[in-house]
């Protein structure tokens, strides 16, 4: 499996997020998001979610991308904008370049250089931390103490769940260390651990439908138990809504995507462990965190009467889309494209 093309930079492979494209805007839009997609757009509420995912996942890769940031910040729009033009400065003079940064950053009527400089060495001072952290060009994203302290609790809220802990950190092949949060495999008689678990798991896989086409998933997680041949998927969730997330699963058709994840963990099973997938059974999870201040916990376990209707939409999905990138038609639908122009609704 060729994994050397980083998940979210692959437009090759198709994913359960262009199935949910395809599905509700259609081909062309389908085909725009692939071929030319627009500048991606900031969300907080996304980016406390990757931000959450990581620490709880992905440990060792937050600390490569975040910071907790408890000295002072910019408190307004000229501020940053007056922070970011010093620390980018070509300028040798020091003076020179507050100034420069002070007129790209602010309203100049009126002032004379010298209280213009004035102004801008008091900020330049306050943000000095901030400002040499720019300059460093660190990379990683600041966080507050608060959600510092958000994150802890949320880690502390799992791991005192009952279940939840389990699912991420399975105790049958993996031990945490007493005072550290190295885990150190177990393993049996052959050498191989009898459970294998992986965070953010990139699968690349192919569809053999009528047409085959190229496939991605990333797990937010996978616990293969080989011993009694179970393969459990789970998915962390962030939400607003945990004592009503039914209305999620259904806003978001989550089971579309662990269906999706299903069919990737099958295709991962069969070619690349060659394992007979009769032998095996599915178990599904999402974890739900509550963002709304509380940061309680909930697991839901899904079930196949919920799962596996879902095969039947992915599969029309894949098939249209392999159509369409085989034929390089993409402005209306398979069905005007073969028939009379007229398109059906499904009632």
């Amino acid at each position: 499996m060729d994994i050397s093309i980083p998940y979210y930079e692959d437009t090759s492979r198709i994913s359960n997020s262009n199935i949910g494209w395809f599905l509700q805007k259609g081909p062309a839009y389908l085909h725009k998001m692939l071929t030319d997609p627009p500048p991606e757009e900031k969300n907080s509420v996304l980016e406390r979610g990757t931000m959450i995912h990581e620490y709880i996942l992905q440990p060792e890769e937050f600390q490569k991308d975040y910071v907790v940031w408890d000295k002072s910040r910019p408190s307004s729009i000229q501020q940053e904008k007056f922070c970011q033009a010093l620390a980018s400065s070509l300028e040798i003079e020091p003076n020179r370049a507050i100034l420069s940064a002070y007129k790209e950053a602010y309203s100049t009527a009126g002032k004379s250089e010298d209280k213009m400089l004035s102004e801008g060495l008091k900020i330049a001072s306050t943000l000095k931390d901030y400002i040499d952290f720019l300059k460093a060009n660190d990379g990683r994203t600041m966080i507050t103490p608060w959600d510092a302290k958000m994150l802890e609790k949320i880690k502390h809220n799992i791991q005192s769940h009952k279940l939840a802990a389990n699912i991420i950190w399975p105790r049958n092949s993996r031990i945490r260390g007493l005072d550290t949060d190295e885990f150190i495999p177990i393993t049996g008689d052959s050498g191989i651990s009898p459970i294998e678990d992986h965070h953010e798991f990139h699968i690349n896989w192919e569809f053999y439908g009528e047409m085959p086409i190229a496939c991605k998933s990333l797990l937010d997680g996978l616990t293969l138990d080989f011993k009694n041949k179970k393969a459990i998927i789970y998915d962390l969730k962030t939400t607003q809504k945990l004592w009503h997330f039914e209305d999620s699963i259904e806003q978001y058709d989550y089971c579309r995507q662990l269906m999706y994840y299903t069919m990737a963990v099958r295709w991962y099973l069969k070619y690349e462990l060659g394992e007979d997938l009769k032998d095996w059974s599915h178990e599904w999870y999402i974890i739900g965190i509550d963002t709304t201040g509380s940061n309680e916990i909930r697991v839901f376990k899904l079930t196949k009467d919920q799962i596996y209707p879902h095969a039947d939409t992915i599969e029309y999905a894949l098939e249209h889309i392999a159509w369409h990138q085989a034929n390089n038609k993409w402005d209306h639908s398979r069905e005007y494209y073969e028939g009379d122009g007229s398109e059906s609704l499904n009632l």
